[in-house]
């Protein structure tokens, strides 16, 4: 599993979060929470039994619709573990200076988490920083960095569980935030891919 380092610029973020957070808490009432989407366990192979659900065009099998790419694209050799699947056989290579950013989707309190894999491509080193980029009730955009993971390894690695919900000033069922996923290579190290983008649900009774 590759190494998680301290994300750089935490204490401005968390500023960030902060006056936020009386922007976002509104009534119950004037947000909805996010509609329920199919789940599955595909990292259970890594001893982790929670539910998952695909981030749209998250395995790069039907392309890339819905993701913003600058220096990155759809390559040949899928993940080696296939937790999507047996015959997937795609990835989304991000060059150094790249940036690959998910298409947007709801988040509220009972998507906590997630997790995709990575390896660097390129280069003796590098980082590929994983920020969130979320919106205020009023539509201000902010950027929030979850983790920043360690290249010191060329092979496919699944990455820590990353914090999503748990990251924004999120504090009842009623409230919700829209959310985008952002892969950015540290600049003038290696090339990164990623594949199996997955978002972790709750399971609701």
């Amino acid at each position: 599993m590759p190494h998680v380092l301290r994300p750089r610029g935490l204490r401005a973020t968390l500023g960030s979060i902060l006056s936020a957070a009386a922007l976002l808490a509104v009534p119950a009432a004037a947000n909805a929470a996010c509609a329920n989407a199919p789940t599955g366990t595909p990292f259970k192979p890594f001893g982790d039994t929670a539910n998952y659900s695909l981030v749209d065009n998250g395995a790069f099998e039907s392309g890339t619709a819905g993701w913003s790419l600058t220096s990155a694209s759809v390559t040949g050799g899928n993940e080696t573990s296939f937790v999507h699947g047996a015959k997937d056989k795609s990835s989304l290579a991000i060059q150094p200076k790249g940036v690959a950013v998910s298409p947007a989707f709801c988040v509220d309190v009972n998507r906590p988490t997630f997790r995709f894999f990575a390896r660097r491509t390129s280069g003796t080193w590098g980082t590929l920083n994983v920020r969130l980029r979320w919106r205020t009730a009023n539509g201000a955009v902010n950027e929030t960095t979850v983790g920043a993971l360690d290249g010191s390894s060329t092979a496919w690695q699944v990455s820590p569980v990353l914090n999503l919900a748990a990251t924004l000033p999120l504090w009842n069922s009623g409230q919700n935030a829209t959310v985008q996923l952002v892969f950015d290579p540290e600049d003038y190290g290696g090339a990164w891919a990623i594949d199996d983008v997955y978002i972790d649900p709750y399971v609701r009774g």
